[in-house]
């Protein structure tokens, strides 16, 4: 017989289990000399080897706990020991704001300063300082970091008295922080110009207007020369203004916004805005009718004038320039000018303007307008500005494949673009006309233009 130590029965019951074990103790000696079938060696190895795997994967798992958990405490360590370790301070604060995620002492704010201070946060973070009263302003100022009187700099005034509205500074045409007065309408229609009010009078007047020693100011007593800044929505296509209509400030911005924007890509593939410096003298017949320096506005389209009476009105008044007020009730666009400029041939098409037509219809172009019948106005480029600076789009194309557009008239706002919202708040139509001419500022230096009175019939 064979004989089998205790010992060795122990390992082979530990691998072939309990069962195994009962089974083989009680085979024969031959049977135990028999080697297993392959199939059977096979499903030996698999219960030896199982129990090995998994104590692998089970300490691995336990590994990458235990390095998460050391790694999540270390962070959470050094921001809370760090914030623990902050010991902020901010002059005549009583009670300091560290927030959670706190980095630096630039990070604190004051919820509560001493005496007659006012708690407030510039770049280097939380202070205490002046209160301050700004002339017109709807609530108090504070003054800047460290400043021992209200004459230092202060804080902006956030919101200016009923009648008045924040000061631009003439060159940069940012607020300044300060209230002015806003003209009323009459002191518009007495001439004075925008941002130039004072209660008692106004210190400059628009063209047509002389000033009656900062009191207030003159109408021309006749038809006299006017030179101001007139805008153009175009497509990257360059070509003269001349029997073309243009705008004012307020007018071009009216257009793109009511008939360009709500299309992607835009209507007429207007992708710029040109400013054209003018300069326009219409003839007496015109101030006769009603003592203005404008004449009858008149649509030109490819070139041509489509009013069916514009030869009559050519020969009554000369080739005259022609201005129209928009409906600022209905589109909320203060000072919605649009202008007409005759020029050559007007009768007909850019396609069809013949030799003899230039020469029989002069129209009023010229390089120094005089006031006779021929010769009413001239325009000089003044640069421009893309309507996507405007816009913040820096890719067309890719926006409008996006699905996007610039406003959409049933939401009363863009998709993608936000500039155009709110179409019929005033207040945000008249920032989108500055916004226009900080552009033009910032490009081109400042130059203050004010625009005429709009006096067409």
């Amino acid at each position: 017989m064979l004989r089998i130590h205790k010992h060795k029965l122990t390992q082979i019951s530990s691998c072939l289990g309990h069962k195994a074990f009962l089974s083989m103790s009680n085979m024969s000696a031959a049977e135990i000399r028999t080697p297993l079938d392959p199939e059977a060696q096979e499903a030996v190895q698999a219960r030896e080897v199982r129990p090995k795997c998994c104590t692998t994967c089970r300490m691995l798992l336990a590994l990458t706990l235990l390095v998460l958990a050391a790694v999540a405490a270390g962070v959470y360590f050094f921001f809370v020991h760090q914030k623990l370790q902050l010991n902020c301070s901010i002059d005549e604060c009583q009670d300091i704001f560290l927030p959670n995620d706190a980095k630096s002492c630039a990070d604190a704010r004051c919820n509560r300063c001493s005496g007659n201070l006012k708690a407030s946060v510039d770049s280097q973070g939380g202070f205490c300082g002046l209160v301050c009263s700004v002339e017109h302003c709807s609530s108090n100022v504070v003054a800047g970091r460290g400043a021992s009187n209200c004459s230092q700099w202060r804080q902006p005034c956030p919101r200016c008295e009923e009648g008045w509205e924040f000061q631009l500074d003439p060159n940069t045409l940012e607020p300044t922080g300060n209230c002015s007065f806003t003209c009323t309408a009459a002191q518009r229609q007495a001439g004075c110009a925008p941002r130039q009010c004072r209660p008692e009078g106004c210190d400059a007047c628009v063209p047509g207007f002389t000033s009656s020693n900062g009191n207030g100011c003159s109408k021309a007593s006749s038809a006299t020369s006017m030179s101001f800044y007139m805008y153009r929505a175009q497509s990257d296509v360059s070509y003269p203004p001349e029997n073309c209509d243009l705008a004012s400030a307020a007018g071009v911005m009216w257009y793109l916004h009511n008939e360009v924007v709500k299309l992607c890509p835009r209507h007429y593939n207007i992708s710029r805005i040109i400013r054209y410096n003018v300069t326009i003298f219409n003839p007496p017949s015109v101030y006769a009718t009603r003592q203005g320096q404008f004449g009858h506005f008149v649509q030109f389209d490819y070139g041509q004038c489509t009013v069916p009476d514009c030869p009559n009105w050519w020969e009554q008044y000369g080739y005259a320039v022609g201005c129209q007020k928009q409906d600022v009730a209905r589109w909320k666009y203060e000072d919605s000018f649009w202008y007409s400029l005759p020029g050559r041939c007007p009768s007909q098409k850019w396609s069809n303007k013949s030799s003899d037509c230039v020469e029989q219809e002069l129209g009023g172009n010229c390089s120094q307008p005089n006031g006779t019948q021929t010769c009413t106005w001239h325009a000089e480029n003044a640069g421009e500005v893309a309507v996507n600076d405007l816009s913040g789009i820096t890719d067309l194309a890719a926006f409008c494949a996006a699905g996007n557009v610039e406003y959409d008239e049933k939401t009363d706002k863009g998709r993608g673009c936000s500039f155009w919202d709110d179409k019929f708040n005033a207040s945000r139509n008249k920032e989108r006309v500055l916004a226009l001419e900080r552009h033009f500022v910032k490009r081109y230096g400042a130059t203050a233009m004010p625009e005429p009175l709009c006096d067409g019939f």
